[in-house]
């Protein structure tokens, strides 16, 4: 249904998507995802819901802009299952893990991203629709340190 090329492809979206975030460029973020016409949403019981491009774009430039949560970590992505629902559409589950970088190194975070729509596209495959399932463990530590509500 897809070819292996596709499967590479849609394999560095994924990497692009994490190494955009982690070298703080919001603009190549933005091009892992269809356009706004098209946008399926994000959804995170960490980060909220995020039904439009834009609402997304602007989240993701202060996530990764100074004092956002993004800066001084990395994304770490496991377990990538790649499921064809046709050959334009794929759901993509995967496990993530946050690592803290810019000091002493540790685990902050780990999620699932779960039946990610991922669509091929004149430009490439684009992620569409997100949704992040955040681990519990995240909101204890967040409580542990006193920033509960902090994620947003």
């Amino acid at each position: 249904m897809i070819t292996f090329e596709d499967h590479l492809a849609i394999q560095n979206l994924i990497a692009e998507y994490f190494i955009s975030t982690d070298n703080a460029d919001a603009d190549a973020f933005m091009t892992t995802w269809v356009g706004p016409e098209e946008f399926g949403g994000y959804s995170s019981e960490a980060f909220g819901d995020l039904p439009t491009w834009q609402e997304m774009y602007d989240y993701e430039k202060h996530h990764v802009g100074p004092g956002g949560m993004a800066n001084g970590k990395r994304h770490q992505v496991t377990n990538v299952h790649i499921k064809p629902i046709s050959a334009t559409e794929v759901h993509v589950t995967h496990d993530l893990i946050v690592l803290e970088v810019a000091d002493i190194p540790t685990i902050i975070a780990t999620g699932r991203y779960n039946d990610s729509v991922v669509v091929k596209t004149d430009l490439g495959w684009k992620f569409k629709r997100r949704t992040l399932h955040v681990d519990s463990g995240f909101f204890k530590l967040m409580d542990s340190l006193g920033l509960a509500g902090a994620t947003h």
